[in-house]
């Protein structure tokens, strides 16, 4: 609903079993912010539920992916704080 206010560029992950936000609303916001323009990447879990946690495999896949993402979009990985006033 709040989708055209969003510019941060953002990563969604998800697992193809999580029932508290099923696959199809991560798809449904995917796509929508890919309408609207905003960068951004959808991630899918096979076996995982709400998080990425019970498999090893896929908690450290997960760090990999944010650390990539954040890489992509801030000055040597470092993001920096920014008041509204400046």
């Amino acid at each position: 609903m709040y989708v055209g206010n969003v510019t941060t560029p953002t990563i969604i992950m998800t697992g193809e079993q999580d029932m508290r936000t099923p696959m199809s609303q991560s798809e449904e916001y995917y796509a929508a912010l890919k309408f609207v323009g905003v960068p951004t990447k959808l991630l899918r879990f096979n076996d995982q539920y709400h998080g990425t946690g019970s498999k090893p495999s896929n908690a450290m896949r997960t760090m990999l992916y944010m650390m990539s993402w954040y890489n992509q979009y801030t000055l040597d990985g470092e993001v920096s704080e920014t008041s509204e006033d400046e």
